[in-house]
C-alpha cells in the first residue's frame, strides 16, 4: 500500500513539475518578448531563468532544503547562456521556415542548452540524489527533443496563420515537453532516494 501511494505521489509530482515549468515560461512572457536570436541578451535570460527557477523551486522545496540555490543556478545558467552567442534560446524563434534546419538546429542548440542549464542545476542536486549526473544528460536530451519539436510546430503554425503567435505556441510546447521529460527524471531520482 505504501509503495503504491508513493508512486501516485511521484506521478502527481511529475505533473506538477510539468505545469510549473510551463507556467513559469508563460509568466516570463509578461517581462520577456519572444524574439529572434540577436533580440534577447543577458538581462532577458536572467529574468527568464529567475522566473523558471522560482517556479520549479516551489516544487523542489519539499525535497531539497536549499531550493533557493536552484533559483540561483537557473538564473546564472540562463543569464550566461543569453549573454553568449546562443542567446536566450528558450525564448527565441528561428529566422527560417525550413523544417530540416529547425529540426537540426533545435536538436543541436537544444541539446547544448540543456547540458549547460542541466550542469548548473546539477550543482545544486548532486548532494541530495544518488545518480544525479543523469539530470545533466536528461536535461540535454529533453531540450534537444523539446526545442526541435517546438520550433517545427511553431514554424508550421506561423506559416499557416501568418502570425508570430504560432512561434509562441511552439515555444510553449517546447517548455512543456522539457517539463515532462525532466519531471520524469526528477521523479525517478526521488523514487531512488526517498
Amino acid at each position: 500500500m505504501k509503495s503504491s501511494f508513493a508512486q501516485i505521489n511521484l506521478q502527481f509530482y511529475w505533473l506538477q513539475w510539468t505545469v510549473v515549468t510551463l507556467a513559469g515560461f508563460l509568466l516570463s512572457l509578461i517581462w520577456l518578448e519572444i524574439g529572434e536570436p540577436p533580440d534577447l541578451g543577458t538581462l532577458q535570460g536572467t529574468i527568464g531563468g529567475t522566473i523558471i527557477g522560482l517556479s520549479q523551486a516551489l516544487i523542489l522545496s519539499r525535497w531539497l532544503p536549499q531550493a533557493w540555490l536552484w533559483i540561483l543556478a537557473t538564473l546564472i545558467a540562463w543569464g550566461l547562456l543569453a549573454g553568449s552567442q546562443f542567446g536566450a534560446i528558450g525564448w527565441v524563434a528561428p529566422r527560417t521556415d525550413l523544417i530540416t534546419v529547425r529540426l537540426t538546429m533545435g536538436i543541436i542548440l537544444g541539446g547544448m542548452t540543456g547540458l549547460w542549464v542541466g550542469f548548473w542545476q546539477w550543482l545544486v542536486i548532486k548532494q541530495a540524489f544518488d545518480q544525479s549526473y543523469r539530470w545533466i544528460l536528461m536535461s540535454g536530451f529533453s531540450w534537444a527533443v523539446g526545442l526541435s519539436l517546438g520550433w517545427i510546430i511553431g514554424g508550421f503554425l506561423r506559416s499557416v496563420t501568418h502570425l508570430f503567435l504560432g512561434e509562441v505556441v511552439g515555444l510553449a510546447i517546447a517548455w512543456m515537453l522539457v517539463g515532462l521529460q525532466t519531471g520524469l527524471t526528477l521523479a525517478l531520482l526521488l523514487k531512488k532516494n526517498v
